[in-house]
């Protein structure tokens, strides 16, 4: 299928705000469908001890993960952590979620990733989603430099936006991000461009990246 028929569909769903009115065991979870099939893929091979999300909402995500790795029988912790306190009562009343309210880059967060991590070492699944500007993106980013090692797993969501191809007056955000990061660090991460290109279209192009 062509680049342009994949770019029709993605404008198509998200500017009907399809992903908007998607659930997860009854909680708001805002997302690409293919998105989370993929990510259900991933921390199967992955088998993380440890995922971090940057940007929870209402915890429809973090439960969604919750539940794959309780599937897969995998022990892994959740943190996820979000400036505003919004979380659905479903999603709140997994214990195995923990949630934080605090900005995503703040000294608190970072605190309590070293002591999580130092816990619970082994493989991390890490999503970018929180403050969409491209400024703020690039801070969490600096921030899981620190705590990202080889074959980690790092998605920055939401790239989409600012013309790629949604959003298109949006100004700098995901996607800008990612490049300043890349350019300044080249280093750092292999794109997975595979699993980013295997339904047609994501919400993180770009994002599908693995650390080196």
């Amino acid at each position: 299928m062509s680049e342009q028929i994949w770019d029709a569909y993605h404008r198509w769903f998200y500017e009907n705000s399809v992903w908007s009115r998607m659930r997860w065991l009854g909680v708001p979870i805002y997302k690409s469908p293919s998105d989370l099939f993929s990510y259900q893929e991933i921390l199967c091979d992955l088998r993380p001890t440890l995922v971090i999300e940057f940007g929870t909402h209402q915890g429809g995500s973090a439960l969604y993960m919750r539940s794959v790795l309780d599937a897969a029988r995998i022990d892994a912790e959740i943190v996820t952590v979000d400036i505003d306190d919004v979380v659905h009562p479903a999603a709140r009343a997994d214990t195995n979620i923990r949630f934080v309210h605090d900005s995503s880059t703040s000294p608190t967060v970072r605190e309590i990733l070293r002591e999580t991590i130092a816990r619970r070492p082994g493989r991390i699944f890490a999503i970018v989603d929180s403050d969409h500007r491209a400024e703020h993106v690039y801070q969490e980013l600096l921030l899981l430099r620190e705590f990202l090692k080889p074959g980690d797993y790092l998605i920055v969501e939401d790239g989409n936006i600012n013309g790629h191809p949604v959003l298109p007056d949006w100004g700098p955000g995901p996607y800008e991000a990612i490049e300043r990061y890349e350019s300044e660090f080249p280093d750092d991460y292999r794109n997975d461009g595979e699993r980013e290109q295997k339904f047609g279209f994501t919400f993180a192009p770009r994002g599908f990246l693995i650390r080196r």
